[in-house]
């Protein structure tokens, strides 16, 4: 037995021990619902409602390769390999082990298509396990799967796809145009700077609302309404002959309101939404 541990995915290779993958495969079949798999090559999908099946599945794949190998820290590696998605593949004797070439291509520095020349039922469900959070259109009849981003983290993915040198038991090749492809990955990862830009705006306008006693969601005749009972209220000519610090509390509150209502008053104008 061979083990090999992914960022998300244990791959247990068996040699010419057909009864102990079939034993595995028995065990599985009765016990988990979200798995795919061949004759001779099995997936088994994390599902949360899984866990405990799954920690006795891979403490029992611990003990048969601490019997094999006596490696107590690599058994101890499998049987927490809790959050993986897990492999089996039995290697038969003088079995040629298969070679996937894939070639990836970018539509309108958008998409990314897997092209595998024919459809392969277990890749395509590979993948749409991968990227989970993603739309993965597949098209078996050319033999392409499409994935569409959804955000920075697809470029971490796919490069960590990409790194990948075995798959399912199977050599693995990906063919692409390395400068298009770091081009669109930089593309995306910008769009997190943009999108990290935006929420620490969005934060401070919604600080401005605040101040001026308004919502997000208020008008502009609300916001103005409020701005002006607050100019009053806190004119520093409004606090007539009070002690200094209370003028001083009274001017700096009046600064903090003009500039707010200028902030949110220029945030409406950018949004069509302000005629003054």
């Amino acid at each position: 037995m061979h083990c090999c541990l992914t960022h998300d995915m244990l791959a247990v290779t068996i040699q010419e021990d057909a009864k102990t993958f079939y034993f595995l495969q028995n065990i599985a079949a009765k016990n988990f619902t979200k798995k795919i798999g061949r004759k001779e090559k099995m997936i088994i999908f994390k599902e949360p409602e899984e866990t405990v099946q799954r920690r006795y599945f891979l403490k029992l794949i611990s003990k048969i390769y601490l019997r094999e190998h006596n490696d107590q820290t690599q058994a101890g590696i499998i049987e927490n390999a809790i959050d993986k998605s897990i492999k089996i593949s039995l290697l038969k004797p003088n079995q040629v082990i298969q070679k996937m070439s894939i070639r990836i291509a970018i539509e309108d520095n958008y998409a990314v298509i897997f092209d595998l020349g024919s459809h392969n039922t277990l890749f395509a469900s590979y993948l749409k396990s991968y990227f989970k959070d993603h739309l993965v259109r597949i098209r078996p009849k050319n033999g392409t799967i499409t994935l569409y981003p959804n955000s920075d983290q697809t470029a971490v993915l796919l490069d960590k796809l990409l790194a990948q040198k075995e798959l399912f038991g199977s050599y693995v090749e990906f063919h692409y145009d390395r400068a298009h492809y770091e081009a669109y990955t930089r593309t995306l990862m910008a769009k997190k700077i943009r999108r990290n830009r935006h929420n620490a705006l969005f934060s401070l306008l919604e600080d401005y609302f605040g101040i001026l006693g308004c919502k997000m969601e208020d008008s502009f005749e609300i916001v103005r309404s409020n701005y002006l009972a607050l100019v009053k209220k806190y004119h520093p000519d409004s606090c007539g002959l009070y002690d200094g610090d209370l003028h001083v509390k009274y001017v700096a509150k009046f600064q903090e309101v003009q500039t707010a209502y200028e902030m949110v008053k220029m945030h409406f104008q950018n949004s069509e939404r302000c005629i003054a």
